[in-house]
């Protein structure tokens, strides 16, 4: 009885000392701070990616979606590189970011990422500065090769009217184009809180932008945030089906198709109004085909 008392009580000490073990190496890796500069990819390796940087660290929803997330801590904001089919971009200044998965796709991997960031380092610059950040990043954008997108039920508006849809609705239609300061200033100069949206693609990632006049102070300083998300095409095309995660093969090209016939409808009735608005229509441009992404 003796020995097996002892034996009993030598294994619960083992049990606590592993399960405090266990307790402490969690809080450390939750406490673990994200490295300065992180590399992310989609799919698998976008999961041991971020496995890596938080130390295993992942919250799983019951709707079916698995979120990863790394944050900074101002001054010391991260440098994020984006990597995919050969292609990388990078982005400075980010405050956090956030990937998710399907709980019930996994071997999809990392479908989704979001970045929050600021146009500049410091908190307030002058507009002349803000202005060269902004250019600098869209220099960066179209060096790295992301082109100007549409969906199958946007309009092609001509880029020859990017200049007028900016002013009255403060989306970009050429992401080629950078603004002149003249023009930067004339898009910010009415609202402090105006912002600008950029749509972009490249080899089965869309990618949309948000540029946000968040603040200015006593001196005429500014301050801009961004929000970047990047998207597989294929998540993007499944989730607009009904059902699309349940769908495959004949079903599921089906669905698509069904749904492309009917987002070129939307697109016909508004290009005819935009017309009728003075807008000029871009007619050789097609949307990336998304089919194979989704399969």
């Amino acid at each position: 009885m003796r020995l097996l008392s002892f034996k009993a009580i030598t294994l619960a000490v083992i049990v606590a000392i592993i399960f405090i073990l266990f307790q402490y190496t969690q809080q450390e890796n939750k406490a673990m701070p994200t490295p300065q500069n992180v590399t992310l990819h989609f799919g698998q390796q976008g999961v041991e990616d971020f496995t890596t940087y938080t130390g295993g660290n992942v919250d799983v929803q019951p709707a079916g979606m698995s979120f990863f997330d790394l944050d900074w801590t101002p001054p010391n904001l991260g440098t994020v590189s984006i990597a995919h089919g050969g292609h990388t971009l990078t982005i400075d200044n980010a405050f956090s970011v956030l990937g998710n998965s399907k709980n019930n796709n996994v071997s999809k991997g990392i479908i989704g990422i979001s970045i929050n960031s600021g146009l500049n380092k410091a908190e307030f610059v002058e507009p002349k500065e803000a202005y060269l950040a902004y250019k600098e990043l869209l220099t960066r954008i179209n060096q790295s090769g992301w082109q100007q997108y549409y969906t199958n039920s946007e309009p092609r508006i001509s880029e020859l009217d990017n200049l007028k849809f900016i002013n009255e609705h403060r989306e970009v239609i050429d992401s080629s184009y950078i603004l002149t300061y003249e023009e930067w200033l004339n898009v910010f100069k009415n609202d402090a809180h105006q912002d600008l949206n950029f749509n972009l693609y490249l080899d089965g990632i869309i990618l949309w932008v948000w540029l946000r006049k968040a603040d200015e102070n006593e001196k005429e300083e500014e301050q801009y945030m961004l929000r970047f998300s990047f998207e597989t095409a294929g998540y993007v095309d499944r989730n607009v089906l009904e059902s699309g995660f349940d769908l495959n093969g004949a079903a599921l090209r089906a669905a698509h198709e069904k749904n492309v016939e009917e987002d070129l409808g939307i697109r016909s009735t508004r290009e005819s109004e935009l017309i009728e608005e003075g807008y000029r229509i871009k007619k050789n441009y097609e949307t990336p085909d998304s089919w194979k992404y989704m399969q």
